[in-house]
């Protein structure tokens, strides 16, 4: 395979903004068709390919080899299996799921079907984190024994939201922006070993949480917190990213966003000044567009022995959850 050829599954909304431009840009791959059930013909003439409010008539293109799965998360599922049992990779928002049980149904279907599936966790690839995990693995600030992210934005009722309703989003704040906190810190410090969260709707008037609060132990024994947000502007709260280590630490703010800026600052022994951290500002869409389509076209495929990554993300929400009700620390 020389290229990938991309069908889009839920055109609208941030595929819409960020990911459906950049898909043609991407070495090695080209943008064939989008699905959506709001305005499929507006987004047609958008990209200039063939645009249908159809599922399966995507998914029986032969000029096809990979989805990009982007619609509201209680889809996720119906969409990603009947795109593996049509041969095709998958590229799947996040999170996975609403529930562990639903996003093993997945990973099983790609399994038999043999095809790649990934998560769509774009901040992986911000150049900011990438200097920051390379400043880790440098040994810069000595071994990381504390990490922290704050993540807020005001997300006030709005009719037909999903994301305000426990059975189309699977949660509220937590679910939202705390999948990406959990999988950003693994990427950074490790893996996560146990979590205790306190979760609540504190201000806005729907059944989700509005404000969450996670207690991390990570398998090195590091500590780490949480904190996610639809009832606190990001000017009361600014989204912000610590990390704390024996010889130092390193401060990002604005860095958790869909823009490719951000502050980073860097202090470290043996002087312990503050100095700001230079990065090569990248667009996080097509890099991950691009390291998929770099998988897919070098063989690679989900095998049985990888479902527990994919089930990590979604094992720290649940527990999250169960631990807000319960009161107890739990295993992931």
């Amino acid at each position: 395979m020389k290229r990938v050829r991309w069908g889009v599954l839920g055109a609208g909304g941030i595929a819409d903004r960020r990911t459906l431009p950049v898909i043609g840009e991407v070495d090695h791959s080209d943008l064939i068709a989008v699905m959506d059930i709001r305005d499929p013909e507006k987004l047609g003439l958008k990209y200039g390919v063939e645009a249908t409010d159809s599922l399966e008539s995507v998914l029986a293109r032969d000029d096809i080899d990979a989805v990009y799965v982007a619609g509201p998360v209680h889809v996720h599922a119906e969409h990603a299996i009947a795109a593996a049992k049509a041969g095709k990779h998958v590229l799947c928002e996040k999170p996975l799921a609403r529930t562990v049980a639903e996003a093993r149904s997945i990973v099983d279907a790609c399994v038999v079907a043999d095809v790649l599936l990934r998560e769509a966790y774009m901040l992986r690839h911000h150049g900011a984190h990438r200097e920051m995990k390379g400043l880790i693995k440098d040994g810069v600030i000595g071994e990381i024994v504390f990490a922290q992210i704050h993540w807020a934005f005001l997300y006030p009722r709005m009719d037909g939201a999903w994301r305000q309703v426990w059975e189309l989003g699977g949660g509220g704040s937590l679910a939202d922006v705390g999948c990406h906190s959990f999988d950003l810190l693994e990427m950074l410090v490790g893996r996560i070993r146990r979590v205790a969260a306190v979760t609540g709707t504190l201000v806005q008037d729907y059944e989700v949480d509005d404000l969450a609060t996670v207690l991390i132990e990570f398998e090195s024994g590091a500590q780490g917190t949480i904190t996610t947000s639809f009832c606190l502007s990001g000017n009361v709260m600014p989204a912000s990213l610590g990390l704390y280590g024996t010889r130092g630490c390193i401060l990002a703010t604005d860095t958790l966003t869909q823009g490719t800026g951000g502050d980073v600052e860097l202090v470290a022994e043996p002087d312990g000044q503050r100095r700001t951290v230079r990065y090569t500002e990248v667009n996080m869409y097509a890099r991950q567009v691009e390291s998929f389509a770099n998988d897919v076209m070098a063989g690679a495929r989900t095998k049985p022995e990888d479902a527990d990554d994919h089930l990590r993300i979604m094992r720290m929400l649940e527990g999250s959850y169960l631990s807000s009700r319960s009161g107890s620390f739990v295993d992931v």
